[in-house]
């Protein structure tokens, strides 16, 4: 999840980040937690690589102070194509797991 330390300073700095990236961790982390599989950071980010390789990327520049309202708002044009892949992605990593 996005980093809550973020300096005053660190807010306005302006930045370049793949929307549909975010999107993939943040629905990986939602929905492991209802499967029932390995939910260990290799599990997790080979998901998410299964997953955005099938997903077209969105970059889009903000600044850091803005990427979590950024996100809100892009969730709801992304949401059903990112959870589907995320899904098949989980199912694959459980069936086989690299470790």
């Amino acid at each position: 999840m996005l980093n809550e330390n973020i300096t005053k300073e660190d807010q306005s700095e302006l930045i370049l980040v793949n929307i549909v990236e975010e999107l993939v961790k943040q629905t990986v982390n939602e929905v492991i937690s209802k499967m029932d599989m390995c939910s260990c950071e290799i599990c997790r980010l080979n998901a998410c690589a299964i997953a955005l390789n099938k997903l077209e990327p969105h970059y889009v520049t903000t600044t850091r102070g803005k990427l979590l309202a950024k996100i809100i708002t892009e969730k709801m044009n992304y949401h059903t194509e990112v959870l589907v892949e995320v899904t098949k992605a989980l199912m694959s990593v459980k069936e086989n797991p690299l470790h």
